[in-house]
């Protein structure tokens, strides 16, 4: 079975060779009947000349050479005098002689052509392949944005295929946020500029929107005119992310270094504040409301001591927790922003019903309603309703979770849909003057350290629907109730 495998691998190329000598011969043969013909007795190598070079050009250079001797001694033979017969005179040895000469260099150079031929097909071979299972992009279009070609990277980066796109303007790319991007880099190439490593946004078929990285070069036609653009995309979304992800650590870090250094320098004016408060709470002359404000004032000033001891790493996890009612939490971070909310002519509905006592730190929780209240009342700059509202719930997640539901709303004028999808971020904010970008955040990661979660839904829009922020908390601790009560 083996030698007859082999022969029937090797057949194709011996046989290859033979119809290539076939041919030459069959050429050379066309060239001796055309030379019977009357008008080309006087010029007997002509047609030889043209056989050998069909051959050189078809069949190869071994084959030429072997047509330029067929020829040779089928001149000599049928059309140099005495005819049938091998006999060569001075004469016809000097033009068989100038004949093989003429037509070694015709071959020669139809060697070198093909060789020249057969690389640069090659290298386009070679060059399509790359282009073709290229991770990246490669299309080109003509100056007036048409598409031409459209790679394999390209259908997998933007989604289309490339029978979608052929044919269209490559403006069906271009990101609603930048519609000038396109245009602007066309022009450039007008002029015979190039673009390098541009970053930019670029839409996919399904609407989403790419951080791409694109190189843009004029094609030219042979006379040195530019035709039409070759571009490269590089999609670097998870790079640009990757690389706001570490902005916001780098970040971060400085601005706890930074809060560190604030906290400690503040340690020996808060120990102060706390005697001067120790002695005045024990001033004879104070009235009640004296007193009730001097209570409220004591626990901010405990709150911002613990965020001290936060920041400088005195605080741990494991620390005791404590019975925390939410009722009462809510009612002293409005106690503080009572002047805020009459200044802002902001009414208070508090709808307050039967919870559970929610086990955690005190300091933490009325940080995050009074970072919500605050904000709700930035939210109402000329006036409107805050609603606090609390009810018996379950985990959205884990419905086997008991806890308590916390909403706070306000009527203001909303969120933007995109804005809503950053709020949570550090160093996001709305408020361009004088937020921080912090306060949700931090929201965000205490409620997760007690085991709840924090939501958000707001529209915007002429009737002013407002926001509102829903924090559930779980309960894990034996469960005490609290008396209904419906305050407006």
């Amino acid at each position: 079975m083996a030698p007859r495998r082999i022969s029937r691998k090797h057949s194709s190329p011996v046989r290859g060779v033979i119809v290539r000598y076939i041919l030459a011969t069959v050429f050379v043969l066309g060239a001796l009947a055309l030379n019977t013909l009357p008008p080309a007795q006087g010029t007997p190598f002509l047609f030889f000349f043209a056989a050998v070079t069909i051959t050189a050009r078809f069949c190869g250079f071994w084959p030429a050479v072997y047509a330029t001797v067929l020829a040779s001694g089928i001149a000599d033979f049928f059309l140099f005098q005495p005819q049938y017969a091998f006999s060569f005179s001075s004469t016809d040895l000097m033009r068989t002689f100038f004949f093989i000469l003429v037509c070694l260099l015709i071959t020669s150079f139809a060697k070198e052509k093909s060789m020249a031929q057969r690389e640069a097909d090659e290298n386009r071979a070679r060059l399509a392949a790359i282009i073709e299972f290229s991770e990246d992009a490669i299309l080109s279009k003509t100056l007036d944005g048409t598409i031409t070609s459209w790679n394999n990277g390209a259908e997998r980066m933007y989604g289309y295929t490339e029978a979608e796109v052929l044919g269209r303007h490559v403006g069906l790319l271009a990101a609603a946020e930048l519609p000038d991007d396109i245009p602007t880099i066309m022009r450039k190439l007008k002029e015979g500029g190039r673009v390098e490593h541009y970053q930019t946004k670029r839409r996919k078929k399904d609407g989403t929107t790419l951080d791409i990285s694109v190189s843009v070069s004029p094609v030219y036609d042979s006379d040195g005119k530019i035709v039409g653009a070759a571009t490269i995309a590089r999609d670097i979304t998870q790079a640009k992310a990757m690389e706001e992800t570490l902005r916001k650590t780098e970040k971060l870090a400085a601005t706890g270094r930074l809060a560190a250094s604030i906290a400690h320098e503040i340690n020996n004016p808060l120990e102060s504040v706390t005697n001067l408060l120790y002695l005045l709470r024990h001033n004879s002359s104070l009235d009640d409301k004296a007193r009730t404000h001097l209570t409220f004032a004591e626990q901010e000033l405990d709150r911002v001591a613990h965020i001290v001891k936060q920041t400088l790493g005195y605080y741990r996890d494991t620390s005791t927790t404590t019975a925390v009612e939410i009722g009462s939490i809510l009612d002293s971070v409005l106690a503080i922003y009572a002047r805020k909310l009459e200044g802002n002519s902001v009414l208070v509905n508090k709808r307050y019903k039967a919870t559970h006592i929610v086990h955690g730190s005190t300091g933490e929780i009325r940080q995050v309603f009074s970072n919500l209240i605050a904000n709700a009342i930035d939210a109402m700059p000329q006036g409107g309703q805050l609603t606090l509202a609390t009810k018996n719930s379950h985990d959205f997640k884990n419905g086997n979770t008991p806890g308590v539901r916390i909403l706070i709303a306000d009527t203001g004028y909303g969120i933007a849909a995109d804005q809503q999808k950053k709020l949570f971020q550090a160093f996001f904010t709305t408020k361009t003057d004088v937020g921080t970008g912090l306060g949700l955040w931090l929201s965000k990661n205490i409620v997760e350290k007690h085991g709840g979660s924090i939501k958000v839904r707001s529209n915007t829009g002429h009737d002013r629907s407002g926001t509102v922020f829903g924090v559930f908390l779980p309960v894990t601790h034996t469960e005490q109730q609290v008396p209904s009560y419906d305050i407006k």
